[in-house]
């Protein structure tokens, strides 16, 4: 649980600092109120967030190959690659679970201040 703590509360530190550093460079992140400013920081969790849940799944170049007539899989006998490609695929939704609810503080804070 401590350890989920420290990843919500670096994630959302990062991404604080990433939309201070786009309002720098991009006037429509440049903003004076709180509101506005947790929303950007949500939607940048969230992007990754998504990136994460379905990074890759739907990708031409994941198994397009035939693993009986390629022969890269000829030298790597004996590996199971439907089993490292499941793991990949739990430890993507993982993460991405993790940026998830990462957004959520800054998401509530958001709707707090909005209807105060």
């Amino acid at each position: 649980m401590l350890d989920l703590f420290k990843k919500v509360v670096l994630i959302n530190l990062s991404a604080a600092l990433v939309v201070i550093a786009l309002a720098q460079f991009i006037p429509f992140f440049a903003t004076t109120q709180l509101v506005d400013f947790l929303f950007f920081v949500v939607i940048v969790i969230w992007v990754l967030a998504k990136l994460m849940w379905e990074g890759g799944i739907h990708s031409k170049t994941t198994r397009l190959d035939d693993p009986r007539t390629d022969k890269v899989y000829k030298m790597v006998e004996g590996h199971d690659f439907e089993k490292e490609q499941h793991e990949l695929y739990c430890m993507n939704y993982q993460t991405g679970l993790v940026f998830f609810m990462a957004g959520l503080p800054a998401f509530i804070t958001c709707l707090v201040l909005q209807f105060l």
